[in-house]
């Protein structure tokens, strides 16, 4: 029996690549992005964190997110030469993500639009903690603000370690990284770009 390409995908370690849309370089992240590495981990896919080293140091304004999109675009093509399966953008503004997958052939998910269509299917009453609200709020105020919520949408990457807390009474909490790998994972093995 011949496979086909879906079933080849399905078959071997696929690898992701998760592009660290500023200027930090791995040095200078590398504490806060190894346990989100460990925990987007599945069996058969390979994620690695790929920083563009260029742009803005941090992604709060749509300035920034300008800034980034063409470092973005040029890793995302990178990505591709070097083999990588798919890419995430780790980024919930999602800078360089239409003109990237103007110029690859591998799917190119972004965190935003990944979170966006998965609250769009979500269980209500559903909760976007901002990332505004994220980075001005103490955890009591989040736990306030997502009481009554059936599912909690994080706007924003980086906050993977209140997962646990927001999840209690039962909520489901949808992290931008893990709906955009489980995103892109689907999409290698469809053979579906972008």
């Amino acid at each position: 029996m011949k496979r086909g390409p879906r079933t080849d995908a399905l078959r071997r370690t696929v690898r992701i690549a998760v592009v660290g849309p500023t200027s930090m370089t791995w040095d200078e992240i590398a504490d806060d992005v190894e346990p989100d590495l460990a925990r987007l981990r599945r069996p058969g896919v390979e994620v690695a964190y790929v920083p563009t080293g260029a742009g803005p140091r941090s992604i709060i304004t749509d300035d920034d997110e300008r800034a980034a999109a063409p470092h973005v675009v040029v890793t995302v093509e990178r990505c591709a030469r070097e083999g990588f399966d798919g890419v995430i953008i780790d980024c919930t503004g999602d800078p360089g993500l239409e003109q990237a997958r103007l110029r690859v052939a591998i799917p190119v998910i972004g965190a935003g639009q990944a979170v966006g269509r998965a609250s769009a299917h979500a269980t209500p009453p559903l909760v976007v903690l901002s990332g505004d609200l994220l980075r001005a709020s103490t955890q009591d105020e989040l736990l306030e603000q997502v009481r009554r919520a059936r599912t909690v949408a994080l706007g924003g990457t980086g906050w993977s370690h209140l997962v646990p807390m927001l999840a209690g009474d039962g909520r489901v909490v949808l992290d931008p990284l893990d709906v955009a790998l489980d995103e892109c994972v689907s999409r290698i093995a469809a053979n579906q770009p972008g």
